[in-house]
């Protein structure tokens, strides 16, 4: 009997172990793990949007909801990759959702930090894709919590009472 109660002591004490050097293991590998900083938005699709993320200009939308994730530290302002993932289309009356479920459109790359803009020495601009400037997408940083979209010509995209061009950072 008292085999047994010794077996079944190293049986625990063997598991114990395993588990702790599989904690920390997923521990390191977290810490280690680059955490997007994940912004999203609904804004209109017109002439000025489309090209942005890379929609047909036939494409029949009045809708786009974005969902961006930059990879790398915003906070130290350093380079680092993004996936940016969009649904586009027709919006369903009454409902969140799209038309057939609306088109989706997915991009990745890298983005990088410009600073400067106009008047303003200090602004911060992410710009997506900056080694391919005619599907280069561009956002002034107005807080670590909001980004804006920019047009072609890098003015800010004017919104309206009901729409706005402003991803906004849940995580």
């Amino acid at each position: 009997m008292k085999a047994i109660a010794n077996i079944f002591t190293l049986f625990l004490t063997g598991m114990y172990i395993t588990t702790m050097h599989t904690n920390s293991q997923a521990i390191a590998a977290n810490t280690n793990s680059s955490v997007p900083a994940v912004f999203v938005a609904s804004t209109p699709c017109s002439s000025g949007t489309k090209p942005l993320p890379g929609i047909p200009r036939e494409a029949g939308c009045e809708l786009i909801k974005w969902e961006l994730k930059l990879y790398g530290d915003i906070g130290k302002q350093t380079a680092g990759t993004y996936v940016l993932n969009c649904v586009y289309g027709m919006p369903k009356q009454g409902t969140r959702g799209f038309i057939n479920g609306g088109n989706r459109l997915y991009r990745e790359g890298k983005w990088t930090i410009v600073k400067g803009r106009g008047a303003n020495p200090s602004a911060i601009t992410y710009r997506l894709d900056p080694d391919k400037p005619l599907v280069s997408v561009s956002l002034l940083r107005l807080n670590e919590n909001l980004l804006h979209l920019l047009d072609s010509h890098q003015q800010l995209m004017i919104g309206t009472g009901a729409w706005s061009y402003t991803l906004n950072r849940i995580q």
